[in-house]
């Protein structure tokens, strides 16, 4: 059986010179001699990989990069341990700048074409080569394009029973866009705009950001579109309207079994109580009577802008001729 008193009266006995011990002069030893040997290490000469920041150097007034290159470049490099150490943890290490001399025709750097860049750069250190094959880039013009601005109504995402009931204002009408050249070629004609808001239950003015529609790479001139529109609410209402007959003879010849017809319709809130039949047009045109069987279809001509969705009950009228 393990005697627990024993082993811990040995490892007290163990320790009991070390409680003794100049713990500072301890420390100070062991801190001397690790700086003594980071030192002495930093005066060797390393050959390492490291992935050194780069800059693409071009007239960023007329010109943007649509594809931008890496951030770093691996590279393989000789030098002295004081060199690598600022190379790798200073806190401004200053980018190798990398300048095509035709920005908008050159897409890509071989390893060939960087090394000199890194060379006459990082005079410091011995390049021995780049550990990449190949970066690619995309430096574009920039252009300018004056687009007709649209505001997608069908899209447009009102409350139930809610309805727009004036004309959709979107201000200014037209935006210019001005960014590299494939990205402006690539707007339609006419730039649509989508309301982010849903459920709306009253009527809109508001001030819509375009950055929301295109890269940030586009510049819009003016950003922000002003978007005003009425939203009323609609309630379901029944009426009973009178018929005009339309190329029926003036003789009694031919006449229609009703002259009358029921329609029901969506009709704004402040509306109900104000509805004007003399508003409304219902016709029956004899010219589209349907032989086989001697109806024609009530038609709808006029009806007030306050009145949505209008359906008529049984609006095939029957026709009928005197003997």
């Amino acid at each position: 059986m393990i005697d627990i008193g024993k082993i811990s009266l040995a490892v007290a006995e163990f320790l009991a010179p070390l409680r003794k011990a100049n713990w500072k002069w301890i420390l100070l030893c062991f801190s001397t001699a690790a700086t003594f040997w980071f030192f002495n290490a930093l005066n060797k000469v390393y050959t390492t990989r490291i992935d050194y920041p780069v800059q693409l150097v071009f007239d960023r007034d007329s010109l943007a990069a649509v594809i931008d290159p890496p951030e770093e470049i691996p590279i393989n490099v000789t030098g002295g341990g004081w060199q690598l150490l600022k190379r790798t943890v200073s806190f401004n290490i200053t980018p190798v700048t990398i300048e095509p001399e035709n920005p908008v025709q050159t897409k890509f750097f071989t390893a060939s074409n960087l090394l000199p860049f890194f060379s006459n750069q990082l005079t410091d250190l011995n390049i021995n080569y780049i550990a990449t094959d190949t970066i690619f880039f995309d430096i574009e013009q920039y252009v300018d394009r004056r687009l007709c601005v649209k505001l997608d109504s069908a899209g447009i995402q009102l409350r139930k029973n809610y309805y727009i009931t004036s004309e959709v204002s979107v201000i200014p009408d037209s935006v210019t866009f001005h960014g590299p050249t494939s990205l402006i070629h690539q707007l339609p004609d006419v730039f649509i705009v989508r309301l982010p808001d849903k459920n709306i239950e009253k009527s809109y003015d508001e001030e819509l950001s375009l950055d929301l529609f295109s890269s940030s790479l586009i510049k819009k001139v003016p950003e922000v579109i002003h978007v005003q529109f009425n939203v009323q609410e609609m309630v379901e209402q029944s009426e009973v309207f009178p018929i005009e007959k339309v190329n029926f003879p003036y003789d009694s010849t031919v006449e229609m079994q009703e002259n009358q017809v029921q329609a029901s319709f969506k009709i704004q809130w402040n509306f109900r109580n104000k509805l004007k039949k003399e508003d409304f047009l219902f016709i029956a045109d004899l010219n589209n009577v349907q032989n086989s069987d001697s109806t024609i279809a009530v038609e709808v001509m006029n009806a007030p802008e306050y009145v949505r969705d209008i359906v008529i009950r049984n609006n095939r009228l029957k026709v009928t001729y005197a003997k």
